[in-house]
């Protein structure tokens, strides 16, 4: 005997062709090489109802028992008194895929595990946290991170697709400005050009470079944000910046390698990629060492009006925007509150890092002292 699986139509079709040829339910099931309970329970429960009978106080015992139906009963049309029932394999196949969808339906989970997981999600993407980091960070709720999104899509949890980030993109269309760095145009970038950055990046497979570019601000503000990101790690920096200038990017510099040494600071960075602002074109003091007066890192230059060249910078800075709204004023902000943030984004599970958090990729790479370190800075 075969391990029971379900009829197909062309089964059901049989069985109601051995029916009308009034087979026993022995022989039926040797045919379909099933068990007789399997076929009884089958022609039972699909079978339809044809004709009410005229007699209430008695049943035909055909319909009592196998075979449950009056296919093969020649008093069936007009001398039968009773109730009738009719097996037909199209109907039978009909009813079977519309239990087949329906009990699958619903949550597979119950109305407590239903409660805590909406809970968790709706304070989870109230503190704007993604979906991925939600379901990493609260592993209880054992669910996966498509099946969220689908519950959310359904309008099962009480979280909107539109309370997710960049699910709407509200954004009045405007004309585009350039930037245009004066005082850039007689700066010599020879030998830093990005071209020059991909034939470093070549010949030193195992380094990872650091993308910098300076968080936009509105025009009456004092302060910047300076974001320095390692791609790879998806880790950032982020460091308040008052008045910008060359001097203080040098200052920023400067600060790392005192708090991180020299030796860890050419480590975690080697080269860098930024962008032409006129707060880099001093490269040469960002480029040397405060106590060797030696080579530290090497920096590189994005063409003009190319941004798509140090996309992880500008992708974060778009992150960034959950904390720092674009068009409101940073001026209010102090050291420690963007310190803060800093840390929230460097503990947020990333799917593209197998669920690990960039602070847990950097403790891997670098160890717990350089973690320490920059997890402490305030500059």
């Amino acid at each position: 005997m075969s391990h029971w699986k379900h009829l197909n139509e062309n089964q059901r079709k049989l069985i109601s062709n051995l029916l009308s040829k009034k087979m026993k339910l022995v022989e039926i099931a040797d045919c379909l090489e099933m068990d007789p309970s399997s076929i009884s329970k089958e022609i039972k429960r699909n079978r339809i109802l044809t004709k009410k009978g005229s007699v209430k106080d008695k049943v035909c015992l055909h319909t009592q028992r196998f075979p449950y139906v009056c296919n093969s009963c020649m008093k069936k049309y007009n001398l039968c008194p009773f109730t009738q029932y009719k097996y037909d394999a199209h109907h039978a196949q009909k009813e079977t895929d519309v239990r087949l969808v329906t009990s699958r339906q619903g949550l597979n989970m119950s109305k407590e595990a239903y409660q805590h997981l909406d809970k968790v999600i709706k304070d989870g993407v109230l503190e704007d946290q993604s979906i991925y980091h939600i379901v990493k960070h609260n592993p209880d709720l054992n669910i996966s991170v498509p099946t969220v999104y689908r519950l959310i899509n359904t309008h099962q949890l009480s979280t909107k697709r539109l309370d997710l980030p960049y699910a709407v993109k509200y954004k009045k269309r405007k004309s585009l400005k350039q930037y245009e760095y004066k005082g850039n145009n007689r700066i010599d970038r020879s030998q830093r050009t990005y071209l020059d950055f991909l034939a470093f990046q070549h010949h030193r497979p195992g380094l990872f470079h650091v993308q910098m570019d300076f968080l936009g601000s509105i025009k009456t503000d004092k302060k910047s944000i300076l974001t320095m990101t390692i791609p790879s790690l998806h880790y950032v920096l982020l460091f308040l910046v008052e008045s910008p200038t060359g001097q203080k990017v040098i200052d920023v510099f400067d600060q790392l390698e005192t708090i991180l040494g020299t030796s860890l600071f050419t480590q975690v960075f080697p080269f860098i990629l930024t962008d032409r602002d006129v707060c880099f074109s001093q490269f040469t003091q960002i480029e040397t060492s405060l106590f060797t007066q030696s080579r530290r890192t090497h920096l590189f230059f994005c063409d003009s009006f190319n941004s798509s060249q140090k996309a992880n910078v500008e992708q974060m800075n778009k992150q960034l925007r959950k904390f720092f709204p674009k068009g409101k004023s940073i001026d209010h902000l102090s050291k420690e509150k963007v310190n803060e943030f800093n840390r929230i984004i460097n503990s947020t599970h990333i799917a593209s890092l197998s669920g690990s958090t960039p602070n847990e990729a950097l403790l891997k790479l670098y160890g717990k002292e350089c973690l320490d370190k920059l997890s402490s800075i305030i500059i």
